[in-house]
């Protein structure tokens, strides 16, 4: 049960109105009137809890719960029924049963709202617009021509530079600064990440190392979400560019002139080099390290821990350091844990 200290609680559905906003079909109608409370994992629920189970290897856990409720694929219904000490637990049957839960998350358990205004700690420059529905944090810098869309959140501490303009309903987390960007809609940036820092760009001169102009921006496309801690660097020339709707993980950089498609998934740690290009869907693990002015195919996936050093095509999965098709990788770690044995014998 989420912490009511830290979450909005109280809100009742019945399980009549959980299926009619899921769209699902409830099991035993009789139970329509039952009361749902909240939400909660198989091992943990209580009586007044809704669950959700997508693999049929969890019916044991489901056996053993107390919960009230359960979404349910249809396809799972009868085995779920089989079990004996189900019977209390109501099935409402879904097409996808995650879906489903996050959906009654997100009603339950509604997002807190900041009252929009300005905080008399904030520092905002008379030439800099926002909408009186935004909210400005305590501390937070808005520089002169920035600019800040409705129903817009500037955390704590956070740095909005020169003529950055924020679209509507973005959620800039506490200390994050942001420079030479344009961030689009419903764009989530977490606590400490750096938009639109100098890429890291450096000339051999006799004098020394010289640092190559960063002309560029960057541009975050509508449902962007950046992890904590990540840096996005601004380009060259050409813009740095995440497409609509990418994930972006925790302490991940993205060099200068690197283009993300729509909705790539980027887990921590990731580096991405300068003029690296992400087409859409693409998905890689924690730890992924791309070299410079390649390109990720569109939905290809990279295991975690993986060294790219050549063009990846579309659809294709990747492993190992450097990184090969995935069964060629596997077949390489199946062969050196084999020498390790036989070197043992």
């Amino acid at each position: 049960m989420p912490d009511p200290r830290f979450f909005e609680c109280g809100l009742v559905l019945t399980l009549a109105e959980i299926s009619r906003i899921v769209g699902g079909d409830l099991v035993l109608p009789a139970n329509c009137e039952q009361e749902i409370r909240g939400l909660a994992s198989l091992g943990s629920a209580k009586v007044f809890d809704l669950v959700y189970l997508e693999s049929a290897r969890h019916l044991p856990h489901l056996a053993r719960t107390s919960a009230g409720a359960c979404l349910i694929r249809r396809d799972m219904v009868e085995a779920a029924s089989a079990v004996s000490s189900v019977a209390r637990v109501s099935l409402i049957v879904v097409n996808d049963p995650k879906l489903a839960f996050i959906t009654i998350a997100n009603v339950l358990h509604p997002e807190r709202c900041a009252i929009s205004g300005i905080d008399p700690t904030a520092i905002v420059a008379p030439s800099a617009y926002i909408d009186p529905t935004a909210i400005i944090s305590a501390g937070a810098v808005i520089c002169d021509r920035a600019r800040i869309g409705a129903r817009s959140l500037i955390g704590e501490q956070a740095v909005i530079r020169s003529d950055v303009e924020i679209g509507t309903d973005c959620n800039i987390h506490a200390r994050v600064i942001v420079s030479h960007a344009l961030v689009g809609n419903r764009v989530t940036i977490h606590s400490g990440a750096c938009i639109g820092r100098a890429g890291f760009g450096f000339h051999p001169a006799p004098s020394g190392l010289q640092r190559v102009p960063q002309l560029g921006r960057v541009i975050l496309h509508d449902d962007v979400e950046i992890g904590a801690n990540s840096c996005i660097d601004r380009g060259t020339l050409d813009d740095t560019v995440i497409g609509r709707g990418s994930k972006i993980d925790n302490l991940v950089q993205i060099g200068h002139n690197c283009q993300l498609g729509s909705y790539c998934i980027i887990a921590a740690q990731t580096g991405l080099a300068g003029s690296v290009v992400v087409e859409d869907g693409a998905i890689m693990g924690g730890q992924v390290g791309i070299a410079d002015h390649l390109t990720i195919g569109r939905g290809a996936k990279l295991a975690a821990q993986s060294g790219v050093l050549r063009d990846v095509p579309p659809g294709e999965v990747q492993g190992g350091s450097p990184a090969r098709s995935i069964k060629l990788w596997l077949r390489a770690m199946s062969r050196d844990m084999n020498l390790g044995r036989i070197q043992k014998s």
